[in-house]
């Protein structure tokens, strides 16, 4: 059985700064969250049923990163150089590298930590034609059937599906392992296939900037009563209450 995980390497959300009017992207790389929860999956479903497990990532090909993706259990992976990206572009450089693997099932987490859109994986189950799973919080397999497990916030369902097939997954799916010393050590020898890809996005973002809430800094004295009201007053003013 070939699994093909899906991860994208982003900057570390939580290093990231706000300075004046913009944000300082300039920090370390990670794996995105919810793909490590994709790669975890897809070294399990290797480990029961056998054949191999592949990463394929796309445009930030960060080698450490890459890396702990091996050590994590992957057998190989795929680095596609993208020099800028979008995620329907992506998804047609992962649709297009896919092609000649044909794997059984293709992983992916529910959503990426920078731009989370939730829309490349049924970008590219569109686009090698395969059924599409969403919010999957466990996979099993039976024969040439998957069955799904979904997690809709209010309520879960039971979905069938033949292979191949894609599958996003939510971050209660499992928890990552960390891989030992040994594991990473490894993971070098492993290889990292290098594929080019270009073409022109279908859309340039132009700006990034934070969201700033600017405070007003009101201060409101005198006793407990007085200043209740004189609040409310202010509240009721500003279309609060």
């Amino acid at each position: 059985m070939n699994i093909v995980t899906c991860f994208k390497i982003v900057p570390d959300d939580t290093l990231i700064k706000i300075v004046g009017d913009k944000l300082d992207l300039n920090v370390p790389s990670k794996i995105s969250t919810y793909d490590k929860n994709a790669i975890e999956e897809a070294v399990r479903i290797k480990e029961k049923f056998g054949g191999k497990a592949i990463g394929v990532t796309a445009g930030n090909t960060d080698r450490k990163s890459i890396r702990e993706a091996l050590a994590m259990g992957l057998d190989e992976v795929i680095a596609i150089n993208m020099k800028m990206q979008d995620v329907m572009t992506t998804a047609e450089a992962l649709a297009e590298t896919l092609s000649s693997i044909k794997p059984d099932i293709i992983l992916t987490g529910e959503a990426t930590t920078d731009s989370s859109t939730s829309v490349f994986p049924s970008y590219l189950a569109s686009l090698l034609s395969y059924p599409f799973i969403t919010y999957a919080k466990s996979i099993s397999i039976e024969g040439n059937k998957v069955k799904v497990e979904r997690n809709l916030t209010t309520f879960q369902e039971v979905v069938e599906a033949e292979l191949p097939v894609v599958i996003s997954v939510v971050g209660e799916i499992n928890t990552p392992r960390i891989p030992s010393v040994k594991q990473i050590l490894e993971s070098s020898k492993k290889p990292v296939k290098n594929v080019d890809f270009d073409k022109e996005p279908k859309i340039k973002i132009s700006n990034v900037s934070p969201y700033v809430i600017t405070r007003k800094k009101i201060i409101i004295e005198g006793k407990m009563e007085e200043a209740v009201d004189k609040l409310l007053n202010y509240l009721s003013q500003e279309g609060v209450l």
